[in-house]
């Protein structure tokens, strides 16, 4: 299964194929895709199950049959209290389905692959089932790997968007985004790149030259989490990683994260994941 992290630098596909269609079942009580973004265009079908995603500044209690559009650098996050929870995920770059010429075709493409086009968050209720349709052939095709399946992939994704186009659907977007958003990105890179130090509100505050009490509001506010929460989910995940790809000892990892109690870690680990990082490390692999 593969896992998103805040700017998302983990690359889908091959370097000659970058797109990636896969299934998340997380299978847990408690799941979430913390909130972040990346340059690359993402379409959410709902299998089973509920969840609550947020895509911008809008969230919606998702259900089976719910089909969301992730635009380019649109904030977003996942949470589910769900074992029963699956759902699709289509990622894929759209400069990826632009053509070697600039021919008619590719000019209908420029305004997406340069932001100034948006897809809708939602698809309005009368195009839900084709868009169904074309993304269960996806999948379907990306799974089976026959030869050719880059093709149809490809070709299915530029159908989808004529389709789209055809029946006008696509957004304009304003020309800058906003400020607020601007700056939650900032933050939220800040503390990925920063995640293994003593990070505080205090230093947070002093770094993006906020008051302490504006900052835990404002980042609240917007990420629906306190800074503590966030932060433990940002090193938890990262020690998931290090606990699969590496042989570091549970004390090497919990130090690398940011953590200087192992009890502490021990305690955050089972409170966010449901069992001890040895117990993980385990099942894991």
């Amino acid at each position: 299964m593969e896992k998103q992290r805040l700017y998302e630098k983990v690359r889908h596909g091959t370097p000659r194929f970058p797109m990636a269609c896969f299934t998340t079942r997380p299978e847990q009580p408690s799941f979430q895709i913390q909130l972040h973004w990346h340059n690359s265009m993402e379409i959410m079908q709902m299998e089973q199950g509920t969840a609550e995603v947020t895509i911008g500044a809008q969230t919606f209690q998702a259900h089976a049959g719910d089909l969301f559009f992730i635009n380019p650098q649109q904030l977003h996050r996942i949470l589910a209290e769900d074992a029963a929870l699956v759902y699709h995920t289509f990622i894929f770059p759209l400069h990826a389905l632009a053509f070697q010429t600039g021919d008619n075709a590719q000019a209908y493409l420029e305004p997406l692959i340069q932001n100034t086009m948006h897809f809708p968050v939602q698809p309005v209720e009368e195009d839900r089932a084709w868009i169904a349709d074309l993304l269960r052939r996806i999948l379907t095709a990306a799974e089976q790997k026959a030869a050719g399946y880059e093709l149809m992939v490809k070709a299915l994704l530029l159908q989808l968007i004529a389709e789209l186009l055809r029946r006008k659907r696509f957004l304009a977007v304003p020309q800058s985004p906003s400020k607020k958003s601007q700056q939650l990105k900032q933050m939220l890179e800040y503390i990925q790149q920063h995640s293994e130090s003593d990070l505080t509100i205090p230093t947070m505050a002093e770094t993006f030259h906020l008051s302490e009490k504006y900052f835990s509001r404002y980042f609240r506010t917007a990420t629906g989490q306190n800074f503590t929460a966030y932060l433990n989910t940002v090193r938890i995940e990262k020690a998931r990683v290090l606990l699969r790809e590496t042989d570091e000892t549970v004390l090497e990892i919990a130090l690398n994260c940011g953590y200087g109690s192992i009890s502490y870690f021990n305690r955050v680990f089972r409170q966010q994941i449901g069992m001890s990082p040895l117990q993980y490390r385990t099942s894991a692999r």
